[in-house]
């Protein structure tokens, strides 16, 4: 049960006594058995000080000011303890932040976010990654240029955001950034999630952009039909970073990895499957779920190709570049190729839901395992119904239709 024995207590610091003789003025505050000594930011002669009584002797301009200063401040301690008594939660150091105005009360934005980032910062590798990261600090940035540039001020109060600050953002990614829809969306989530967060840790009493709607638009989902592959497999590059980028590319469409986890495969995820093939056993970088991918025969030989005899486990099965280099490198080869698509990475691991698997009759869950997804939700946004199944389904139909008239 809280108790009102408080004690508020001004005191020279006299070892830190500095070169014109003067000692700091210290406050203390005592409460149960929590203690906190604040610098007042004051220096007085230690003979002018009068401990009784807590004040400076005299009424010299500097002494009345401190003496100001100390009734002032044991007077808005002592209103703010009072205000925590009826809530029955005190504590010195929430004490001292709303002394110093840094209260939930007062909270802003950008401490918010970067509370958020610094948390979700040090739980990479346990329960996050450094990719999503990533997002949140970029998100963290572009509040920093967009707030000025609207509100003209360095940050907002969390109790000042409306909803119509998501409006705003919305409107500055794609106007002033010259973000896509999508992007500008998963911005908007990405901050409606920290938002959530400053609810639940007790930073703001309700989210103001709870019910700000921003959705994703369908969007033509890139993938390579077989005809394509083929041209990929047959061109000959003189280029030896071409000749790899492409083999690692094909291997991604063959099973359907994404980069970050075909850059930590070494020779020792290949073992011995339930059906004894070869299979790569290994678990998502990102959600940390297991993935077994049995080999295809094109994934196999390409292993072969870079594998020279290998017998340390611990090798990487190719030499991988950072992944904007891979990017960079993938468009290069599509214009070599005359394939009139914007290659990327993440277009090798659709084109492995879609072309290779779906389009072949592998069914969306046995599809979902294989990417290590942790629903099927996920995994259809990566396998599109392409023209040729639909057409093959189609002839069924129509095959299935002319017996019931016979």
């Amino acid at each position: 049960m809280p108790t009102n024995n408080i004690k508020i207590l001004f005191w020279l610091h006299k070892s830190k006594l500095n070169k014109k003789g003067e000692v700091p003025l210290y406050l203390r505050l005592t409460y149960n058995n929590q203690r906190k000594n604040l610098s007042t930011g004051y220096n007085i002669f230690p003979e002018r000080w009068d401990g009784i009584k807590g004040t400076v002797k005299g009424l010299k301009e500097d002494a009345v000011l401190i003496n100001a200063y100390i009734s002032q401040t044991k007077a808005k301690l002592m209103e703010l303890f009072n205000e925590m008594l009826k809530e029955k939660d005190i504590d010195l150091n929430k004490l001292m932040d709303r002394f110093f105005g840094r209260d939930v009360h007062n909270s802003t934005l950008l401490e918010l976010v970067e509370h958020h980032n610094s948390d979700f910062q040090s739980r990479i590798g346990t329960d996050y990654t450094q990719s999503t990261f990533e997002k949140y600090d970029i998100l963290h940035r572009k509040l920093i240029e967009f707030i000025p540039f609207r509100y003209q001020k360095k940050d907002i109060r969390l109790r000042d955001l409306t909803v119509n600050f998501m409006a705003d953002l919305d409107f500055y990614l794609k106007k002033h950034d010259g973000n896509e829809h999508n992007t500008a969306t998963k911005y908007l989530k990405n901050l409606k999630k920290i938002l959530n967060v400053g609810v639940r840790n007790g930073w703001i009493e309700n989210s103001p952009f709870e019910h700000y709607v921003s959705v994703y638009k369908d969007v033509d989902r890139v993938y390579l039909t077989q005809h394509e592959l083929d041209i990929l497999h047959k061109k000959k590059f003189r280029l030896a970073r071409l000749e790899l980028v492409r083999d690692i590319f094909l291997f991604q469409c063959y099973t359907g990895l994404a980069y970050s986890d075909m850059a930590m495969l070494t020779f020792g995820n290949i073992v011995p499957g339930i059906d004894g093939g070869k299979w790569i056993i290994t678990r998502r970088k990102k959600t940390n779920v297991r993935a077994a991918i049995p080999l295809l025969l094109e994934a196999e030989e390409l292993i072969e190709k870079y594998n020279n005899g290998v017998t340390d486990t611990k090798k990487p099965l190719f030499d991988f570049y950072a992944i904007q280099k891979f990017n960079a490198y993938l468009h290069e080869i599509a214009e070599l190729c005359e394939i009139n698509k914007n290659l990327t990475s993440h277009v090798g691991r659709r084109t492995f839901a879609t072309t290779i698997a779906l389009a072949n009759g592998i069914g969306l869950e046995t599809i979902s395992k294989i990417l290590g997804h942790t629903t099927t939700k996920i995994t259809a946004q990566y396998a599109v119904v392409t023209d040729l199944k639909i057409s093959e389904d189609m002839q069924k139909l129509r095959k299935q239709l002319q017996k019931k008239r016979k």
